[in-house]
């Protein structure tokens, strides 16, 4: 009988590490966050050198935008490219990069815009479907 129990006993063991509290990883550390984002935006139609500092500091680079073609400091997203269904699950928005085609409402998935250019033509998704077609120059 005691060689039963220390047998059961030796067996059941291993099975306590597949289990841990709520919250708890079982290997590795949670990753950090990416940075929190925040735009660069310039007080006149050329950068400074404190803002063209802070722009380059940030990731940036300094690009000419819209008709007029001021500076603009387009910075690149953490989750650039990433498979999305709607903002939420991106930094920028949502983009349906699969050309033309979809009407508003069609079921649709995007990938997360890859910088915070505000110029060019753009479809969003949201919730899943094409939401909006925007061209601004």
């Amino acid at each position: 009988m005691k060689s039963a129990l220390f047998c059961l006993a030796v067996l059941a063991l291993p099975a306590c590490s597949l289990f841990h509290p709520a919250g708890e990883a079982a290997t590795a550390a949670p990753e950090a966050p990416p940075p929190a984002y925040e735009r660069i935006v310039f007080a006149a139609s050329g950068a400074t050198p404190a803002e063209r500092a802070a722009c380059e500091a940030a990731g940036g680079a300094i690009r000419p935008g819209g008709r007029l073609q001021w500076e603009t400091c387009v910075q690149p997203f953490a989750d650039a490219g990433k498979a999305c269904s709607g903002d939420t699950g991106c930094v920028g928005k949502c983009h349906y990069e699969g050309g033309t085609g979809l009407a508003p409402g069609a079921a649709a998935m995007g990938t997360c815009q890859h910088n915070d250019a505000g110029f060019g033509c753009h479809t969003t998704v949201e919730n899943g479907r094409i939401a909006r077609s925007l061209c601004a120059d």
